[in-house]
């Protein structure tokens, strides 16, 4: 087995055993995040409201001046829900520890690599 591709020497991080959150905890965390989009979208649904209103009322002349920022709104409002869809499809919340442990892992590896080539 050639050295640059064998594996770091030296102790590797251990992750720490963790506990499932309990069913309690969970649906509290389901409830939290219901009520939090729900408040959230609400405030959403009123600004839009508001400028709907203020857009008709004001004259055809506030029309083209809400109109821009209003599509801007819903577009980066729409491109955030998409990203949030499509990280929670794929299971990008599944495990949320395990990235810093890779990420600890190939520093560990760097480090070797660049002993090895300083040596």
């Amino acid at each position: 087995m050639p050295e640059s591709s064998m594996p770091p020497r030296g102790p590797r991080p251990v992750p720490p055993i963790r506990e499932e959150p309990s069913l309690k905890m969970r649906w509290f965390l389901w409830i939290f995040s219901v009520v939090l989009v729900l408040v959230a979208g609400s405030a959403f649904l009123f600004k839009l409201i508001e400028f709907y209103n203020t857009a008709t009322t004001s004259g055809p002349s506030a029309l083209g001046s809400f109109l821009i920022p209003v599509l801007n709104y819903l577009l980066v409002a729409g491109g955030f829900f998409c990203l949030f869809l499509w990280a929670y499809m794929t299971g990008q919340f599944r495990d949320m520890e395990a990235p810093k442990y890779r990420m600890l892992e190939m520093q560990a590896q760097i480090d070797h690599q660049e002993k090895e080539a300083s040596s």
